[in-house]
């Protein structure tokens, strides 16, 4: 049988065995070149003026109380809203449900009794 050799390391400093750096001289100054930021345009937002009375909404229809037909009429809130967006070359109003240029889309029209229509130079207006 073999025995292996026991192997003991020990080591020991003190803080006079650590080296110090020595100053040799003023440190010049360091310059870090701006960094440049492309300029950024603030662009202003508009909102839509809000008439002074808005008619109110007809809240939309529960399951089982959808109607079977939609009445459909011109109403001179929508149109007066139409000629707003028309006159401002936008699209939206706060007293429309429904805003678009060119023909609205009917898939995104609910099912109730009655819509009011306003148009004026492809801008229409749906309130319900």
């Amino acid at each position: 049988m073999t025995t292996k050799p026991t192997l003991t390391l020990s080591a020991s400093a003190t803080a006079t065995d650590v080296p110090r750096p020595t100053p040799t001289g003023p440190v010049p100054p360091t310059t870090v070149p701006p960094t440049t930021v492309p300029p950024t345009t603030v662009r202003p937002t508009t909102v839509a003026p809000t008439p002074a009375t808005s008619p109110p909404r007809t809240p939309p229809p529960t399951v089982g109380n959808t109607p079977s037909t939609t009445v459909w009429y011109t109403s001179a809130v929508a149109q007066a809203a139409a000629r707003r967006m028309a006159a401002a070359g936008r699209v939206g109003d706060p007293v429309c449900s429904m805003a678009a240029l060119g023909n609205p889309d009917p898939r995104l029209v609910p099912q109730v009794s009655r819509i009011g229509i306003g148009t004026s130079q492809g801008y229409w207006c749906l309130i319900w």
